[in-house]
């Protein structure tokens, strides 16, 4: 009796287990889709527009992109920008029947409301310009090619930053500026 009696207890803790397991996976699961359902949302309050495309951007961007970023929407950075906790967005938008192309940073709370910290034209350059994410932690440097006599200090990331690269013409680094509580650059690369 004490044998089958430890057999069941030895099944119960296997189904528990088993449960939180299946619970855990499927809240991994909802979590990959999730950035898909919110970019639709999102791009759903812009009509009219669309993510600039690779197709949209010329020969050589379109090459180097597909060559050290293979997998990566180089329209697209999908992290926390604020520190917040929650995911932002930095989007390059292009207007369907114009072609103006805007960069975006929209910050978002917890309840998915998104606002936007940050917008500049891009139009000149859409067809070389792409976004890639920088790390929080890494340090970013204004480039020693502009000729200013005060070069800004260097910066630390205190959240995911956001590289804005202008395919063999510059770079530019936009992070949160906790304390001023808005978007600041920084040239990277000229």
């Amino acid at each position: 009796m004490n044998e089958v009696f430890c057999n069941m207890r030895q099944l119960r803790i296997c189904i528990q287990i088993i449960v939180v397991v299946s619970l855990f996976c499927c809240a991994a699961v909802s979590q990959t889709k999730a950035p898909k359902n919110d970019l639709d949302i999102l791009l759903s309050r812009y009509p009219g527009r669309h993510l600039l495309t690779l197709q949209e951007q010329d020969s050589e961007t379109r090459a180097f992109i597909l060559r050290r970023f293979p997998k990566d929407n180089p329209s697209l950075v999908h992290a926390d920008f604020d520190g917040d906790g929650h995911l932002d967005f930095a989007l390059l938008l292009r207007h369907d029947k114009s072609g103006a192309t805007k960069l975006l940073v929209l910050l978002c709370a917890g309840d998915g409301q998104c606002k936007r910290v940050y917008e500049l034209d891009v139009t000149a350059y859409s067809d070389s310009v792409y976004l890639r994410p920088v790390r929080m932690g890494s340090t970013v440097s204004q480039t020693e090619a502009i000729d200013t006599n005060d070069h800004a200090s260097p910066v630390k990331l205190r959240a995911t930053g956001i590289r804005v690269t202008y395919f063999g013409k510059a770079e530019v680094v936009l992070y949160w500026n906790k304390d001023h509580k808005k978007i600041e650059e920084i040239q990277t690369e000229d």
